[in-house]
């Protein structure tokens, strides 16, 4: 019994048994009730356990944020767009490259032509930031290959405000003052001049901003309607007789698919006497009907077919456009569907007379160029003021 109870003391000791907490410490010493440095470790144990647990939770009850995903689909979205635009504006400048500029007619060479007429009215010329007029020269071939006189002198005049795209023919004989030479045929002054002299003449007598030209070679011309396939000709009687004539053709009046040297020779037939009356009178309405079929056949083409008529026919097209002229005209055959276009005719009809010869130089149209300026500035900027200013 007595053993008994010493095991019993003995044991206790040895499991450090404490009389004031009812524990020992792992060494068999008594501590006191309050030890400061336990409760400091023990509030430090908690705060860290309570504080990770409670995290933890935290993390574990919400769901992932999305947003990281969707920064880093546009991101990427963004570089493929970044690369496209790049990849496109490197092929503009390869097509613009491919432009023949040679000519460099700039404000510096129309300089030395500007004059006011005699017959033309004392007027500003007249332009406006939303209207772009750019001359379209059609040019014969010599024969030892240069550029002859310019068959066709057609403006196309761009309004981006009111969406339309307005073309003026020029009868070549025009009975106008050129600079440098004097009262002549208008065709002549690309002979006597080329280009520049061309745009200066137009631009001195009829009081309207003529600054840029596109200037294209016939057979070239030709070439790129075969490659766009063609192109719908509606046609009269006398068109289809002096066709089939002089090319061989078996034409109906009616709608004909033409190729390039049939399109060619319609938009340049000089003897057809038709509605049109005058011979000028109805070559020139042909060729606007051309240009427009062109407008609409460009509607309906591939772009990759597009593009690599583009890149074939450029090298023979001569223009005064910057790149940045260029680009907008991209923008404007981009969106060419939502543009309508209009003709017109200068001299305008019941404005001149073509029955006078000049001697040297030939049957002329002698015009009254104060109403043919107040019917073209009208035209092409909605002008009401005669005056002109």
């Amino acid at each position: 019994m007595g053993n008994s109870r010493k095991h019993s003391r003995t044991s206790s000791r040895s499991a450090g048994y404490s009389s004031s907490s009812g524990k020992r410490t792992s060494s068999g010493k008594r501590r006191s009730r309050y030890d400061p440095d336990a409760d400091d470790r023990y509030n430090y144990v908690d705060r860290d356990i309570y504080s990770s647990s409670s995290a933890a939770r935290r993390r574990k009850g919400k769901p992932p944020k999305k947003s990281g995903c969707a920064k880093k689909f546009f991101g990427t979205l963004l570089v493929f767009l970044l690369i496209g635009a790049a990849a496109g504006f490197f092929y503009f400048h390869v097509l613009a490259s491919r432009l023949n500029r040679s000519d460099n007619v700039n404000s510096n060479t129309l300089a030395s032509y500007v004059q006011l007429p005699s017959a033309a009215p004392s007027w500003n010329v007249k332009s406006d930031k939303d209207v772009m007029n750019i001359l379209l020269l059609g040019v014969d071939e010599n024969k030892d290959g240069s550029d002859g006189r310019s068959d066709t002198n057609m403006l196309m005049s761009i309004d981006s405000k009111n969406k339309t795209i307005r073309l003026v023919s020029f009868l070549r004989d025009s009975y106008l003052e050129i600079p440098s030479i004097g009262k002549n045929k208008l065709n002549a002054a690309y002979s006597k001049g080329g280009v520049a002299l061309t745009m200066q003449t137009l631009e001195n007598n009829y009081r309207v901003n003529i600054d840029k030209y596109v200037s294209v070679n016939f057979n070239n011309f030709a070439a790129a309607i075969d490659k766009m396939g063609g192109l719908d000709v509606p046609m009269t009687e006398a068109a289809c007789k002096a066709e089939n004539e002089n090319m061989g053709s078996r034409l109906k009046p009616g709608v004909n698919h033409l190729n390039g040297k049939l399109c060619l020779y319609y938009a340049r037939i000089r003897h057809a006497t038709d509605k049109f009356g005058h011979d000028d009178y109805g070559r020139t309405s042909r060729q606007r009907q051309v240009v427009q079929l062109l407008l609409q056949k460009a509607k309906s083409i591939n772009p990759i077919k597009a593009n690599k008529i583009l890149y074939d026919y450029l090298p023979f097209v001569n223009t005064n456009l910057d790149d940045s002229e260029l680009l907008y005209l991209a923008s404007v055959g981009a969106g060419l569907s939502g543009y309508k276009t209009e003709t017109l005719q200068m001299p305008a009809p019941n404005t001149f007379d073509d029955r006078k010869s000049v001697k040297g130089i030939g049957d002329v149209i002698t015009l009254d160029l104060k109403k043919n300026c107040t019917i073209l500035r009208q035209f092409l900027y909605g002008e009401t003021d005669s005056s002109g200013g």
